[in-house]
């Protein structure tokens, strides 16, 4: 045989180990694989190439979704003035077993921020993709998996951000005695439900708010200020405490975490509406009001409530059109000011910058 044809022949072998090895790869695929490449190679380029700057992280869910299961937005906002029930919501069905998977375009923050629902089913039919702004309800229920701040190696697709988080301390406040003479109410809010996303975050916020305030208390005349706090299921009854410490009290401040869209905060399971604290407010117009608000789109409410008289203070975590965002030491920042911190970034920051100027007698002034 002459070399040319021993050449021809290796090449031959070669190209017909190499078919076979990758038909064997592929045969030994499970169902789950073929759906994860399907993502990878299919459906996270087209999502992504909208968006090609935007942080992402792709997350599965652990269980396979059965064939019928209506998946749907956790929560779906009306209009404030909207009293039909019969609201038309937008939703996905699995056409037969079906693998689900939650491509995140802004990992880690507060809700409502962008998200896309993808259904692969597991006969290899074309996926279903759907754009949201909130967790998934899969059959009734949010998976677990998604409420976790740090979600678990195993369950990522594909990603371009690390999302790292420190041990943090909450601080201690010594304030300097505060001549002030107003008699003042502070409501303090948790809204976020032990089973929605952020729920520690959103408790180590309010818990260090809670302990600023006191001290703050403590370092005014005794019996001038009053601290109350709502959280769970307590916080929609904050429009009740609001219109009772303004018929008490000249000034009240409000401090509200939670998840929230524009002109819109979701309290305890209960959607409230910017015009509901605004009703409220115009009731007492002889009470002056502070209001921090720490959530997503919460700068919609300053547009609200900077109009009215009586209101002196609005702050809010995030513009009318940008997320809020938690405890996050490496992920959305080259450099992080206070990666001792607990609680959300904007919360911590805030009071940190309070407590300076607490403390100081020259800065008080």
């Amino acid at each position: 045989m002459s070399k040319k044809y021993v050449i021809l022949l290796m090449i031959v072998v070669l190209l017909s180990l190499t078919l076979s090895s990758c038909f064997l790869v592929d045969l030994f695929k499970t169902d789950l694989d073929r759906a994860i490449d399907t993502v990878k190679s299919d459906v996270l380029p087209q999502l992504l190439s909208k968006t090609p700057n935007a942080s992402y992280l792709c997350v599965r869910a652990e269980s396979v979704v059965a064939s019928g299961t209506i998946i749907m937005p956790d929560f779906v906002q009306a209009s404030a003035n909207d009293s039909n029930s019969s609201i038309i919501v937008e939703r996905m069905v699995a056409k037969g077993d079906s693998y689900f998977f939650l491509l995140d375009l802004e990992p880690g923050a507060f809700y409502a921020h962008p998200v896309q629902y993808i259904l692969v089913p597991k006969s290899g039919a074309t996926p279903t993709v759907m754009s949201a702004k909130w967790l998934p309800r899969i059959g009734g229920i949010i998976p677990q998996e998604f409420n976790n701040k740090l979600p678990s190696n195993n369950l990522i697709i594909q990603s371009n951000v690390k999302m790292t988080i420190l041990p943090g301390t909450p601080l201690v406040y010594n304030f300097i005695h505060l001549d002030i003479r107003e008699n003042e109410a502070v409501l303090i809010v948790q809204g976020i439900m032990p089973d929605e996303p952020l729920y520690d975050d959103s408790e180590n916020s309010y818990l260090q708010v809670i302990n600023f305030f006191l001290a703050y208390k403590a370092a005014r005349y005794p019996g001038v200020v009053v601290v109350h706090w709502l959280t769970g299921s307590n916080a929609n009854t904050i429009l009740t405490e609001m219109n009772s410490m303004a018929s008490a009290y000249s000034v009240v401040t409000i401090y509200i975490i939670a998840h929230g869209d524009v002109n819109y905060i979701r309290l305890g399971g209960v959607g409230f509406y910017a015009s509901q604290f605004v009703n409220v407010i115009n009731n007492h117009p002889s009470t002056k009001f502070n209001f921090f608000l720490g959530s997503c789109h919460g700068g919609s409410f300053i547009d609200n409530l900077n109009a009215l008289p009586n209101v002196r203070l609005v702050l809010t975590a995030a513009k009318s059109n940008e997320s809020a965002w938690p405890d996050w030491d490496t992920y959305g920042s080259s450099t992080d000011y206070n990666s001792y911190d607990v609680g959300s970034e904007w919360t911590s920051s805030l009071f940190e910058r309070a407590k300076s100027i607490l403390e100081d007698s020259t800065k008080l002034q």
